[in-house]
C-alpha cells in the first residue's frame, strides 16, 4: 500500500521529466539540422564562385532572420576568402548559440556547430568581389 503511494507520484515525475527532455532534445536537433544545412549552403556558394561573396552573406542574413537571431551572433570560419582555384576543397564552419528554455527559465546556452564542405568549380573569367564573413 505504501509503495503504491510513493511510486505513483515518482512514476509521473519520471514520465514528465522524460517528456520535457525529449521535447528539448528534439528542438535542439531541429536547430542543429538547420545550422548544418546553412553551412552546406554557404560552402556550395563558395564552391560556385571560388570564395566568400556577398551571396554567402545574403544567405546568412536570411538564415538569421528565419531563426530569429542576430547576424552578429553567428560565428563564421571559412577555409579561405578567395579566389580559390578550381578543384581545391572548401570548408565552412558556422557556430550559432542555442538557448534551452522552459518558459521564462533559461536552462542553458549551447553553441551548435555546422560544417559544410565543397569543391571549387570556379574557372575564373567573371568579375567577382570577395568579402570577409559577417
Amino acid at each position: 500500500m505504501l509503495d503504491k503511494i510513493i511510486m505513483t507520484p515518482f512514476a509521473f515525475f519520471l514520465i514528465f521529466a522524460f517528456a520535457v527532455m525529449a521535447i528539448m532534445g528534439m528542438a535542439m536537433i531541429h536547430h542543429w539540422a538547420a545550422v548544418q544545412s546553412e553551412a552546406q549552403a554557404v560552402a556550395s556558394s563558395m564552391g560556385k564562385w571560388g570564395g566568400y561573396t556577398d551571396q554567402a552573406n545574403q544567405l546568412l542574413t536570411g538564415f538569421a532572420q528565419e531563426m530569429d537571431i542576430s547576424v552578429s551572433d553567428i560565428t563564421v570560419q571559412v577555409s579561405d576568402i578567395g579566389p580559390i582555384p578550381y578543384g581545391q576543397g572548401i570548408s565552412v564552419q558556422l557556430s550559432v548559440p542555442f538557448d534551452f528554455k522552459l518558459g521564462n527559465w533559461n536552462v542553458g546556452t549551447f553553441d551548435l556547430k555546422g560544417i559544410g564542405q565543397s569543391v571549387s568549380s570556379y574557372l575564373g573569367g567573371y568579375n567577382v568581389s570577395y568579402v570577409y564573413p559577417i
